[in-house]
């Protein structure tokens, strides 16, 4: 296992990823020692490889193969996150504000229009696919609705450009980009163009969340509830769809994807000066997930 952590750390060197990860990783490799470090590499180092459509089969270019309706599925969780950020941007950007407050007014409607951008993107990849989004689901829209419910700014801030951007956003946005690109590079071209044009005001708002904890503008207390009002839920719709992930084989792999995804806010506040636990916040939030997911006894 020593030997498998420090080719781990050097792997982890070279792809940039923080040190607060690797607990996470090693958990995962010790569920399945021999190959994990090798499968999950797989994923993202295909080299030259493409990967196929073939029928109703989407296969990637380490050989794990998906349905095309599964995938279909995981799109519409991202197009419904699209189309759920939009609104809720659309109607903060339109709320009375003071001075203070009215570059977060701007930010969030210059938000709502990229998020439309993002949805005609994803609307073209599932036409390309000859696919239609699905119906947004009941953990989706709790998720939402919690979001929706924030009414200070630089709770907003936070709980949009930090948690919801670098938890659902990423999971469902930017690995399943870096991960299906191999295989169907002429339906995510535009995919990809659509959402590096968001970098500036993006770029904006992370950073922006990333000032208001350090100059403690919300406490640590707030911070947390935050947390464990938004964590657990986006934790939920991963949860919700862990049959796709199962019948391909990978449910490990979105397991810790999962779980650092939920983790990454918290170890960014702590690391931005926020006097939390992350470790010990993360590890609450999980286990509340892990709760809510348990089935009722009968």
């Amino acid at each position: 296992m020593a030997t498998g952590n420090i080719l781990v750390d050097k792997i982890m060197k070279k792809y940039g990823v923080p040190d607060w990860v690797k607990p996470y990783v090693y958990a995962y490799i010790r569920s399945n020692p021999l190959n994990a470090v090798r499968r999950g590499i797989s994923f993202i180092d295909v080299k030259r490889k493409r990967g196929r459509i073939t029928g109703n089969v989407i296969e990637l270019p380490n050989s794990v193969q998906f349905e095309v309706s599964d995938v279909t599925r995981i799109v519409s969780l991202f197009y419904a996150g699209e189309e759920e950020s939009s609104r809720i941007a659309e109607s903060w950007s339109k709320d009375l504000h003071d001075y203070d407050s009215k570059r977060y007014a701007e930010h969030f409607a210059a938000l709502s229009e990229i998020e439309q951008k993002h949805l005609r993107a994803i609307k073209n990849m599932l036409e390309g696919l000859g696919k239609k989004s699905g119906s947004e689901t009941a953990e989706v829209r709790a998720l939402f609705e919690k979001l929706g419910s924030i009414t200070d700014w630089k709770e907003r801030i936070i709980s949009y450009d930090l948690v919801l951007k670098s938890s659902y956003g990423s999971i469902f946005g930017n690995i399943f980009y870096k991960v299906f690109y191999p295989v169907m590079p002429e339906y995510m071209r535009s995919f990809g163009k659509a959402f590096s044009s968001e970098d500036t005001e993006a770029g904006w708002g992370y950073e922006e969340a990333k000032r208001i904890i350090r100059d403690k503008e919300i406490d640590a207390h707030r911070l947390v509830q935050l947390f464990n009002d938004l964590l657990p839920l986006v934790g939920s719709v991963v949860n919700a769809n862990m049959d796709i992930a199962e019948k391909a084989g990978i449910n490990k792999e979105v397991s810790l994807l999962r779980d650092i995804a939920i983790a990454y806010p918290v170890y960014i506040s702590k690391e931005c000066g926020a006097d939390i636990d992350a470790e010990k916040e993360t590890a609450a939030i999980l286990e509340t997930l892990k709760r809510r997911n348990k089935p009722a006894k009968e």
